[in-house]
């Protein structure tokens, strides 16, 4: 598999904490090797899923276009 990295974000909503999971991956076809043949549907380790009062069972995925760091 050709993963880069992965993004973890939270942020308080009420009393509730929200997460966003912003994975890399170099190529479309890295992330079916991961995911399956639908890679619209999530994929949550157990574990993760057991912590969790809900969570996504679809995601979406985007192109990097340009990336911006600070030197």
């Amino acid at each position: 598999m050709a993963f880069v990295g992965v993004q973890l974000t939270r942020r308080r909503v009420g009393d509730r904490v929200e997460f966003v999971a912003l994975t890399r991956w170099q190529t479309m076809d890295a992330i079916r090797g991961f995911a399956g043949p639908d890679i619209t549907k999530a994929v949550v380790d157990p574990a993760g899923a057991a912590a969790l009062i809900e969570f996504d069972t679809t995601v979406q995925h985007y192109e990097l276009v340009e990336e911006a760091v600070s030197s």
